[in-house]
């Protein structure tokens, strides 16, 4: 997790002031937003996010949804495709003055700021929401010259190192 971004906060909300029961916001998230983290893979992306807060005499919630792609490259052919996804999660806003707890679904902010950066919150679900082997749903979608190329050198086998050969047994 990264450290706060400060100004460059792409998502923000103003706490401070908020009137009513229920407050709706609408985010566009793109490009910019994995762009702060360039050791990602992501470098295209295109979602959007509806954050409803509800503001109660003990707490404040909000209920995030996130909608859209992220371009990934297949782990069988290297090409890339657009993985789909939808998001759902609903968090806790806690007053306090350094985020001092890694506690789940609870956003902390600093009252005297008066905002939440919501940056982080939205990088990490994204995140946490790609597959773990990252693929064409169909071998069909593969590039079909890059899966003839492994296809063909499975054929020719070669020598193997004997070292590696209990591998084989694992599959």
């Amino acid at each position: 997790m990264r450290d706060k971004q400060g100004d460059k906060a792409l998502f923000r909300i103003q706490i401070n002031g908020i009137t009513g029961d229920e407050n709706q916001y609408h985010f566009d998230i793109d490009n910019q937003l994995f762009e702060q983290y360039p050791e990602e893979e992501i470098k295209q992306a295109k979602a959007s996010a509806e954050v409803v807060l509800f503001k109660r005499p003990n707490v404040t919630e909000m209920d995030i949804s996130i909608k859209g792609f992220v371009a990934l490259t297949c782990d069988r052919c290297l090409s890339e495709f657009n993985y789909n996804f939808e998001l759902s999660e609903t968090a806790i806003l806690k007053e306090a003055g350094k985020n001092q707890d890694n506690e789940i679904n609870i956003i902390i902010f600093e009252p005297e700021k008066g905002e939440i950066e919501l940056d982080q919150y939205f990088y990490d679900m994204i995140m946490t929401a790609l597959p773990i082997q990252r693929v064409h749903e169909a071998e069909e979608d593969c590039d079909q010259d890059m899966i003839e190329r492994i296809e063909e050198n499975k054929k020719k086998g070669g020598d193997i190192d004997p070292r590696w050969n209990g591998l084989k047994d694992l599959i």
